[in-house]
């Protein structure tokens, strides 16, 4: 099975239907894929899935290869560097 990119919408003679500009269809025949890549100019391309990864300690489903949102409170995560700000002169108070 292989995930296949259209630049332009249509439909290919297998019934695969590619509903918009850069829509992505899976596509299970290994001999349409190639029949599909193998015509010049027509914009097919496939797609590369993430890599999934090992299964780490304590992690027995290890990682999809999706992306997730990181919680931003959470202790593993290092926060990003502060920013440097210019230092504000203080004058000092007139005496009255």
């Amino acid at each position: 099975m292989a995930l296949i990119r259209k630049n332009s919408a249509g439909a290919d003679s297998f019934g695969h239907v590619w509903p918009e500009d850069g829509a992505v269809v899976e596509v299970d025949d290994a001999e349409q894929i190639a029949a599909l890549m193998a015509i010049p100019d027509a914009g097919f391309s496939e797609v590369i899935r993430p890599a999934a990864k090992a299964p780490e300690d304590g992690d027995p489903k290890g990682d999809d290869g999706e992306i997730s949102e990181v919680d931003p409170k959470d202790e593993n995560v290092e926060a990003p560097p502060a920013k440097k700000t210019a230092a504000r002169k203080t004058t000092a108070a007139k005496p009255e």
